[in-house]
């Protein structure tokens, strides 16, 4: 057993106990995900997203599976200690071609962004968003490991 000198010791815990009310421990790894666009779709999209990412070995934690501005999770990350989100956009209108897009932010800042359209040949909604999801996260796979997609 190392034996200190008391008075390290006192400084020690001085030092604990003054910090420890005013620091947050940061998460850095973990990635916040959220978005916005038409139920049920968006909850497609994130469920699809959030199963790859975590099965790729990103820690991934959902925002919400319901729409949620992107400003209103960025000012809740501030408060948790969370610094990347990732936040998906869905749009799928009649007659128009579907997009999906997904943009990255570390520490609120815009990293990068993914987008995908849908199918012309879409038969439905769902299967325009299903095919739509699958080429997304294609092109996120490719991007696991670096900024805003850490493993």
């Amino acid at each position: 057993m190392v034996k200190f000198p008391e008075k390290v010791l006192l400084a020690t815990a001085a030092l604990c106990v003054i910090t420890s009310g005013v620091c947050i421990a940061q998460d850095t790894s973990t990635v916040i995900l959220g978005g916005t666009g038409q139920a049920p779709h968006i909850q497609t999209v994130i469920d699809g997203v959030s199963d790859a990412l975590t099965s790729s070995g990103v820690k991934v934690k959902v925002e919400s599976g319901d729409s949620k501005s992107r400003s209103a999770i960025l000012d809740e990350m501030k408060t948790s200690g969370n610094s990347i989100l990732l936040y998906l956009t869905v749009n799928t209108m009649r007659g128009q071609r579907g997009k999906l897009l997904a943009e990255s932010f570390v520490d609120g800042k815009k990293i990068w962004e993914e987008e995908v359209r849908g199918s012309l040949m879409a038969v439905s909604a769902e299967g325009e968003v299903q095919g739509m999801t699958k080429s997304l996260i294609e092109k996120l796979r490719k991007r696991i490991g670096g900024p805003g997609l850490p493993k």
